[in-house]
């Protein structure tokens, strides 16, 4: 095969404290690109859903997987369903301008699971393929045309050493290149490290954000489309709302993956 190299990288493999060298041979063109083919032979590409492998041109999740999510049936549905959770929790919207959703999150389904990997597991690509997703259902929405920037709700410093990124961060900046959009991530801080949210009821869920935000100081501007993975109570959101919206925001829209129900 004219312009590829085979060439062989020595690892090694750790049961105990049993250490195995483990030779692995790649095959790369000219510029150095390894060739996927022979990559999934080692690694092979498999759905963060149901571990299925992929079918060429799937991206991380299959087809029959995505068509098992539960999703809204148009964005008005998703609006509804968003800020029907915030009245429940602080008896109104909260000032909520519009808001996106793809999906009803429930315990044990395979968006969960989906939604695991990214956060916990390491695979940051399904942050770029989901972002693709939400992009489709927010469209040419006037609302989201006239957002000055995309801002993702911050994971404060210690998570993102832990996790080596912020997976919402990665959602809005898939959703910044569909929609044409700057992210910005030098407009709000996590103060605070918190517990996590999970497992929390709805009241522990407010004090443990409770001042965990705060503005950078940089000048914010008047229209912000808010990206979060997973909206719950609506807590963490409210809580990064108040913060941009007291250094200067008029608007903010929110766009998340799932809701969970």
């Amino acid at each position: 095969m004219r312009g590829w190299r085979l060439c062989r990288l020595h690892l090694a493999t750790k049961q105990g404290s049993t250490v195995r060298p483990l030779v692995v041979f790649l095959l790369l063109n000219e510029n150095g690109a390894m060739l996927d083919e022979v990559l999934h032979l080692f690694y092979p590409r498999v759905c963060a859903g149901c571990n299925a492998l992929l079918d060429e041109g799937e991206r991380e999740i299959c087809h029959e997987c995505i068509v098992s999510f539960d999703r809204f049936s148009d964005a008005d549905a998703a609006d509804r369903a968003v800020k029907q959770v915030f009245r429940r929790t602080f008896a109104a919207d909260d000032g909520l301008q519009k808001a996106w959703t793809l999906y009803r999150f429930h315990k044990n389904d395979r968006l969960q699971k989906v939604i695991h990997a990214m956060k916990y597991e390491g695979v940051y690509r399904l942050g770029s393929v989901l972002g693709e997703l939400l992009a489709e259902m927010i469209g040419d929405s006037v609302i989201a045309a006239r957002s000055d920037c995309i801002v993702p709700v911050p994971l404060h410093q210690l998570k993102v050493i832990e996790r080596t990124y912020n997976q919402s961060e990665l959602i809005a900046r898939s959703l910044g290149v569909a929609l044409g959009k700057d992210v910005r991530v030098d407009l709000v801080a996590r103060k605070k490290y918190t517990r996590s949210q999970a497992g929390l009821s709805p009241r522990e869920r407010l004090r443990n954000v409770e001042n965990a935000f705060t503005s950078s100081g940089n000048a914010v501007p008047g229209n912000i489309l808010l990206v979060d993975d997973v909206l719950t109570t609506g807590s963490t959101v409210a809580a990064v709302m108040r913060s941009l919206k007291s250094a200067g925001a008029s608007n903010v829209s929110l766009a998340t993956i799932a809701l969970a129900v």
